[in-house]
C-alpha cells in the first residue's frame, strides 16, 4: 500500500520553527511564534491542520513550565484547549483512510502523551493515567508514555489510603520506570531518561530488594455467571470500577469490585454528625454504580424488544429516531451522572464548613465567595482555601472544564456535554441510528430538536462517567489528605479515632 500524508505542508514549517525556538528557550520568540500560529489556526480549524494545534499546545505547555512571565493557569488552560482540539480533529471522518494510518499514529502517540502530561500538571492523576494507557495500548514500547505513567502511578499511590492498593501502585510504578531506564535502544531523549532514573533512585533500597523486584502475586476471583461476568468484564476493561487498581494498565478479576471507601475521620468527642459523610459517600457510590449499569444495558444490543416496550403505540414519522427502553437507559445514565456533581458539592460544603445555604449549593457555588441575589446575597468560604490539597486541585480543574467561557476553555468537548444535559432536561432529544440517518455531530434544528447519533450518545455518556468516577475517587482522596493533616497538626486530646463501621451486607440489597 502507498501511504499518503494527509496533513498540510504548512504544519511541517510551523513544527520546525517551534522546535527551534523551544530548543533555544528564547521565550520572547516562542510567544511571538505562538501568536502568529494562533492567528493562522483560527482560520484553519480543519483535520489537515491537526499537527498545528498539537504544536501550539506543546508550546503553551513548555511556556507554562519555563516562561517566568506565565500567569497562574493561563498557559496551561490554552495547552489543554489546543491538545483537545487536535484530538477532536484527529478523530474526524476526513482522516479515516487506511493510507493515512502511519501519519495518524505518528501524531496520535505524542499528542496523547503531551495531553496526559498537561492533565498531570493540573493534578488530574486519574485522567492522565487513562491517556497514558491509551498510548501504551497502541504502542507498548512508547517509552515517554511508559515513564510518565510510572511517575503518575507513584504520585497516585501517595494519595491512596488503602495500604494494599498503595503497594500494587508502587509495584507497577517501579516496573514502568525500570523498563524505561534499562531500555538500550535510545528511544527517548537522554534528559528524559536521566529524569526517570532520578525518580527510580528515590525508591527505598530495602523495599526494592524485599518487594519491588519480586513478581507481584495477583489473586484471581470468580466474576459470576455468564451475565454477571459480561457486565464485570465490560466495567473492568473500560476502567470503570470505583477502585484505584482499575486504573492500572492490566485487567484482573481482583480489580473488578467497587471497593473504594471513605478514609477514617477524626472528630471532637461531642460531635455526633460524622456518620453523615459516610452515608453521603454511600449514596454517591450507589448512584454512580446504577448509572454505570444503565449505561452498560443501554450499550448492549438486544435480539428482541424489552417486554415493557411491546404494545406501546408510537407514531412513525419516517425520520429514523430510536425509541426504546435501551435508549432511555442511556439518557437516564447521562442525567444521573451529571447530577452527582452537585451532590459532591453538598458533601464538600458540609465537610469544609463553607457556609453555603442548602438552596445555593452546587458544583459552581463551592468555588465562589458569595451566593444568592439582591438582598439575599451573602458571603461564604470556598474551596480555594484547600487548593494545596491535590484532590481539591483536581476537582477545581474539573470545575473549570464545565464552567469557563468555552471560547477560551480548556475543553471544547465539555460544552457539548452541557448542551446535551440541558436538552435532555428541557427539549426533545432525537437519537438516530447511525446506519439509517447520518449525524456527523450533534446539532439543534430550527424546531429546537436536539439531534444526536446513538454512537455519540454512548461516547458522551462514557466520557461523563470517566469524569464522575474521577470526581468520586478525588473526593475520597481529598478527605484522606485533610484528615492526615489534622492528625499531624493536632495535639488535642479531645480528638479520637473514628469508631469502626461495619460493611453493608450484599444480602441486604434485595
Amino acid at each position: 500500500m502507498d501511504f499518503e500524508n494527509p496533513f498540510a505542508v504548512e504544519c511541517e514549517s510551523f513544527s520546525r520553527n517551534f522546535d527551534e525556538v523551544l530548543d533555544s528557550q528564547d521565550w520572547n520568540k516562542t510567544r511571538a511564534l505562538v501568536s502568529s500560529a494562533e492567528q493562522y489556526a483560527t482560520k484553519h480549524i480543519a483535520a489537515q491542520y491537526t499537527p498545528l494545534f498539537y504544536s501550539i499546545g506543546t508550546a503553551y505547555s513548555d511556556l507554562n513550565k519555563y516562561d517566568p512571565t506565565c500567569k497562574a493557569d493561563d498557559f496551561l488552560e490554552k495547552a489543554l484547549y489546543y491538545f483537545r482540539t487536535a484530538l477532536d480533529l484527529l478523530n474526524s471522518h476526513e482522516l479515516e483512510k487506511s493510507e493515512y494510518i502511519p501519519y495518524i499514529k505518528g501524531l496520535r502517540l505524542p499528542l496523547l502523551t503531551n495531553y496526559a502530561n498537561a492533565l498531570s500538571k493540573c493534578g488530574r492523576k486519574i485522567a492522565s493515567i487513562r491517556f497514558y494507557r491509551q498510548v501504551l495500548q497502541i504502542n507498548p514500547n512508547f517509552l515517554m508514555a511508559k515513564g510518565n505513567l510510572g511517575i503518575e502511578l507513584l504520585t497516585y499511590a501517595r494519595f491512596v489510603h488503602d495500604t494494599g492498593h498503595k503497594n500494587f501502585l508502587y509495584h507497577f510504578s517501579y516496573d514502568c520506570l525500570k523498563s524505561v531506564v534499562n531500555d538500550s535502544k535510545e528511544s527517548i531523549h537522554p534528559d528524559a531518561k536521566q529524569h526517570f532514573s532520578k525518580i527510580l533512585a528515590e525508591y527505598n533500597e530495602s523495599d526494592v530488594k524485599i518487594f519491588l523486584e519480586k513478581p507481584l502475586s495477583i489473586p484471581e476471583y470468580s466474576m459470576g455467571n455468564d451475565a454477571e461476568h459480561a457486565y464485570r468484564a465490560w466495567c473492568l476493561n473500560n476502567h470503570l470500577f470505583l477502585n484505584p487498581l482499575n486504573d492500572l494498565p492490566l485487567a484482573h478479576s481482583c480489580f473488578a469490585a467497587d471497593v473504594l471507601k471513605m478514609p477514617d475521620l477524626i472528630t471532637d468527642i461531642e460531635q455526633t454528625d460524622v456518620p453523615i459523610f459516610f452515608g453521603i459517600f454511600n449514596q454517591l457510590k450507589q448512584e454512580y454504580i446504577y448509572a454505570r449499569y444503565l449505561c452498560y444495558k443501554g450499550c448492549s444490543l438486544r435480539d428482541k424488544p424489552h417486554y415493557a416496550d411491546t404494545q406501546t403505540h408510537l407514531v412513525d414519522l419516517f425520520d429514523f429516531p430510536q425509541y426504546s427502553i435501551r435508549i432511555e437507559e442511556l439518557k437516564t445514565a447521562f442525567r444521573l451522572l451529571y447530577s452527582i456533581f452537585d451532590k459532591v458539592a453538598f458533601f464538600l460544603n458540609a465537610y469544609w464548613k463553607l457556609g453555603i445555604k442548602e438552596r445555593d449549593i452546587s458544583f459552581h457555588s463551592i468555588w465562589k465567595i458569595q451566593s444568592g441575589h439582591g438582598k439575599r446575597m451573602y458571603r461564604h468560604k470556598n474551596l480555594h482555601q484547600a487548593k494545596d490539597n491535590s484532590g481539591i486541585q483536581s476537582m477545581w480543574w474539573m470545575y473549570k472544564d464545565f464552567n469557563d467561557i468555552f471560547g477560551n476553555s480548556p475543553a471544547p468537548k465539555r460544552e457539548r456535554l452541557n448542551i446535551l444535559r440541558n436538552a435532555l432536561e428541557h427539549k426533545y432529544v432525537k437519537v438516530h441510528d447511525s446506519l439509517l440517518y447520518e449525524v456527523k455531530e450533534p446539532y439543534i434544528d430550527q424546531e429546537l430538536t436536539y439531534h444526536i447519533s446513538e454512537y455519540d450518545l454512548q461516547n458522551y455518556t462514557l466520557d461523563l462517567m470517566y469524569m464522575v468516577r474521577e470526581l468520586i475517587i478525588n473526593l475520597s482522596s481529598s478527605v484522606y489528605i485533610a484528615e492526615k493533616n489534622k492528625r499531624l497538626q493536632s495535639t488535642n486530646k479531645g480528638f479520637i479515632p473514628q469508631v469502626n463501621l461495619i460493611d453493608y451486607d450484599d444480602a441486604w440489597k434485595t
